[in-house]
Order: C-alpha cells, then sequence, then structure tokens
C-alpha cells in the first residue's frame, strides 16, 4: 500500500509540475507578428492560467521604453488590458514576466509592428468627405 501511495505521490507531482511549465501566453492583441497600418489602443494579453503579472515592457525599435502603467492588483488574473499612449510607427517588443500562485516565475516575448504613419492618420480624420453625384 505504501508503494501504491508513494507512485501516486511522484506521479501526482510530476503531472502538476509539467502543467505549470506549460502555463504561458495564449493569445495577445496586438497578435505577436502582427502588422498594423493603425497604432492599437490596447494592450491585451491573455494567458492559459491565471498568473500575476510581475513585469510589462514595451519597447522601440530604437530600444526607447513606452511607458505602460500594469495593474497594481496582488490578484492572479489569466487576463489583462491596458491603455497604450498613441504608437508611432516602429517595431516593437512587449517583453513580459509573471509569476503563478505556486511562485513559479515564467516569462515571454513577441514583437509587432506599427506601419501607419499616426500624423497622416490623423490628417486624414481631419480631410472633408467629398460626396460625387451620379448623372
Amino acid at each position: 500500500m505504501k508503494l501504491i501511495n508513494t507512485v501516486l505521490l511522484i506521479t501526482g507531482l510530476t503531472l502538476s509540475g509539467s502543467v505549470l511549465a506549460h502555463v504561458g501566453l495564449s493569445n495577445s492583441t496586438p497578435a505577436k507578428g502582427a502588422m498594423l497600418m493603425a497604432p492599437p489602443s490596447k494592450l491585451e494579453l491573455a494567458f492559459s492560467a491565471p498568473i500575476r503579472l510581475v513585469k510589462l515592457s514595451l519597447k522601440d525599435a530604437s530600444n526607447q521604453e513606452i511607458a505602460l502603467m500594469l495593474p497594481s492588483s496582488t490578484q492572479s488574473q489569466a487576463q489583462y488590458s491596458l491603455d497604450l499612449p498613441v504608437l508611432a510607427a516602429s517595431n516593437y517588443t512587449v517583453s513580459w514576466v509573471a509569476m503563478g500562485d505556486d511562485g513559479h516565475k515564467m516569462k515571454g516575448q513577441f514583437e509587432f509592428m506599427v506601419h501607419g504613419s499616426t500624423a497622416m492618420s490623423e490628417v486624414m480624420q481631419d480631410m472633408p468627405v467629398v460626396q460625387m453625384n451620379r448623372h
């Protein structure tokens, strides 16, 4: 009986460790590798299990860090959403560090690109709409 309990305990610990090892970013907006014509207004991160987001950074192609307001909650969440400032055309890298409820640290990063010029999109918004009459 002791042998069976020992085997079950070891199996349970092994399986729980492998499940925790697979917790990570499952989805994001902007998506990994996205090429956007307009700057995104939000950064949304969805994880495969609830985690505590410990560190989050957004850097442009010149390695300049963009200020982000990291949520101050100490509770684990599976989804995070942050407002972004207006981003100029550039390549961006999002880096994150998270901690599971068991204290296990995870980290990752992904990139996206903003093609469109923010100045041009503002000009386009201010242009009058012209309707053509058909005869």
